[in-house]
């Protein structure tokens, strides 16, 4: 019984232990990514696909259609095909398809989502970079309230 148990703790140790040793890699790879050469003033959302992706036509690109029309002008979102944009695919260290990397103001890499990536997850990020929707609070907070401009 004792065996078995420390087994499973050598085996949560391991990939506690390498979920960390990832996480440290992806905050090193995104600071050796230099910055976008024309920054936009806004944050963007740049989503890496092909044409021979499936989970790329059929789970990420709706999400991403939905993000775009949900934040409207305040996110660019550039749709890029790997097989037509390899130098953007490396720049970025595109490893697996679906890819999605936002960028700040400054046109400098905040995240980088290797495969399917949830709807939630990309508001969260995107929201970080765009600050938060006031209206969105103060109807959270009280209840729906008219703003008069």
């Amino acid at each position: 019984m004792i065996d078995r148990i420390m087994i499973t703790l050598v085996i949560v140790g391991g990939l506690t232990l390498a979920w960390f040793v990832w996480q440290s890699y992806k905050a090193r790879l995104i600071k050796t990514i230099p910055a976008s050469k024309a920054p936009t003033g806004k944050p963007s959302l740049l989503y890496f696909t092909g044409a021979y992706c499936a989970v790329c036509e059929y789970q990420q690109s709706p999400i991403i259609a939905h993000i775009a029309t949900t934040l409207g002008a305040s996110v660019e979102v550039n749709t890029l095909d790997v097989s037509t944009h390899p130098d953007l695919a490396s720049q970025y260290k595109v490893f697996t398809l679906p890819t999605t990397v936002v960028l700040d103001e400054q046109g400098q890499v905040a995240h980088i989502n290797y495969g399917l990536t949830q709807q939630t997850k990309l508001e969260a990020q995107l929201s970080v970079e765009t600050g938060p929707n006031l209206n969105q609070i103060a109807e959270f907070a009280t209840g729906p309230i008219i703003l008069s401009s």
